[in-house]
Parts: C-alpha cells; sequence; structure tokens
C-alpha cells in the first residue's frame, strides 16, 4: 500500500499549513518524493477537490472534499448540534467571530464556527483546525482544568514556537496563565498567533470543574481591548448555559468527552 502511505503523508503535510498552503517544492522537500511525482499527485487531487491550488502563490490548500470529510468526522464525534447554537449566540451578543473547540486524544481542534452576517473580516479559525495548548486561548481554557500530571505530559511534546512577538514560548510563563485561567474561568490569546488579532475563551463544563471544550470570539485586538469586560461578561453568560445544557443532557455518558 505504498500509495496510500506517499497520499497519506502528502496530506499532512498540506494540512500543517491550512493558511498559506505549500508549494511543490517543498512537498517534495518533506516526503522525500521527486517533484514529478508531487506535482502528478497534486494534479489527481485537484480533479477530485481534495486540493485547491493559489494560482498566484502555486501553493496548494486542504480543498471541499477533504474538509468535507473532516467535518463530517467531527460531527460523528462530537455534540456540535447541541452547542453549535451557543457560538450563534455569543456571535449576536457580541457580534464576533466565535468558535467550539474540543479535546480530543491529545489535542484540542476547533469543531464549530459561526460568524455574523454583517462581519466583514474572516478570521482563520476553521473546522479542524489544531489549536495550538501554548498560544490559543481555546486550548489554555481546556488546558488548565486537566489534572496536573497530564497537563506536564501533554507540554513535553509541545514544541512551543513563536509565531509573533507575543506567543508564549516557555513553560513557566504558560504555567502561571493556566493558573490564572483557574481563578478567572477566561483565558486569552493576545496576539500571539496573529498580530492584531486578539481571542478569549471560557470553558464548558460537562461536570464541575471538568471540561473537555471551550467558547471563544476572535476579532481585531482594539476591539477585544475597549470590549473586554462586556465581551467576558457575555461569554460567561453562555457558556453557564451550555455547560448546564450539556450536563443536562448527561453526554458525559453518551459521549466520550
Amino acid at each position: 500500500m505504498e500509495w496510500l502511505n506517499r497520499f497519506t503523508e502528502v496530506m499532512d503535510c498540506i494540512s500543517e499549513n491550512p493558511i498559506e498552503g505549500i508549494g511543490i517544492s517543498e512537498l517534495s522537500r518533506r516526503t522525500s518524493l521527486s517533484k514529478s511525482t508531487v506535482h502528478r499527485m497534486m494534479s489527481s487531487m485537484m480533479s477530485h477537490q481534495l486540493v485547491t491550488q493559489n494560482f498566484q502563490t502555486k501553493h496548494y490548500v486542504l480543498g471541499p472534499k477533504a474538509m468535507f470529510w473532516g467535518s463530517q468526522f467531527l460531527r460523528s464525534q462530537d455534540p456540535i448540534g447541541l452547542m453549535g447554537q451557543y457560538c450563534e449566540d455569543i456571535s449576536r451578543r457580541t457580534g464576533l467571530y466565535s468558535y467550539l473547540s474540543r479535546f480530543q486524544g491529545e489535542q484540542v481542534y476547533c469543531t464549530h464556527t459561526h460568524q455574523p452576517s454583517e462581519l466583514r473580516n474572516k478570521y482563520f479559525v476553521h473546522v479542524g483546525q489544531r489549536m495550538p495548548f501554548n498560544c490559543s486561548a481555546a486550548s489554555k481554557a481546556i488546558l488548565a482544568y486537566q489534572e496536573p500530571e497530564r497537563i506536564r505530559s501533554l507540554l513535553t511534546k509541545e514544541t512551543f514556537t513563536a509565531i509573533t512577538p507575543y506567543t508564549v514560548t516557555d513553560h513557566e510563563t504558560l504555567a502561571v496563565e493556566l493558573e490564572t485561567v483557574l481563578k478567572e474561568e477566561v483565558a486569552y490569546c493576545l496576539q500571539e498567533l496573529e498580530i492584531g488579532v486578539s481571542a478569549i475563551s471560557v470553558p464548558i463544563f460537562h461536570e464541575e470543574g471538568k471540561t473537555s471544550m471551550s467558547l471563544s470570539v476572535v476579532g481585531e485586538s482594539a476591539t477585544i481591548e475597549v470590549d473586554h469586560d462586556f465581551i467576558v461578561s457575555a461569554l460567561k453568560s453562555v457558556s453557564e448555559t451550555a455547560s448546564e445544557h450539556l450536563k443536562s443532557m448527561h453526554l458525559l455518558s453518551s459521549i466520550k468527552l
């Protein structure tokens, strides 16, 4: 099944670059496949809508078919139909782009997004996107509530990459931040992933003090700063309702959270 191994390796490389995409030369370097082989694969995969190409940069990103498969998997694993309404609720209250994230396996992934119709800016948070532990509000809001030993285990496997000058890159700073998350029940990503863009997240609890889901909003840093108190209040209000709903539906016993 050599072809399947090649296909999987190529798709892994493409999925690791969801925004800017990746070119033929870089794919060839990472997979040790010849450029001609990679080019043939890309042509075939484009015909099946597994990837698309930015005709300005010539880079490839995941296509509609790949995203559809991913969203179908997440829908089968996650109570999106139940929790999605709270994404829409917080967007309606704040006018901000919102998203749900879930802790699954050893990573946190975005499982649902909502963009208000009047919002012009499109933020690059999409279903299936991995949320880094060290620099995403969505992950911090979940990670803070895990057992200390599990947190240490997860972070030893995490590569702390400085994406912007504000990105947390050391364990000590992150540990202090997680302690604050526990006290305040709110987490932040203040320009850590993109200059000028910030996010605020709150946990959604399935038991008292236990969470594997978070609710987040993202927007221009200036807006987040000016409306901070209102946004946090709205997030906590919606999260409280969502948490009660999640508990009352006995999702812990019927879904592997």
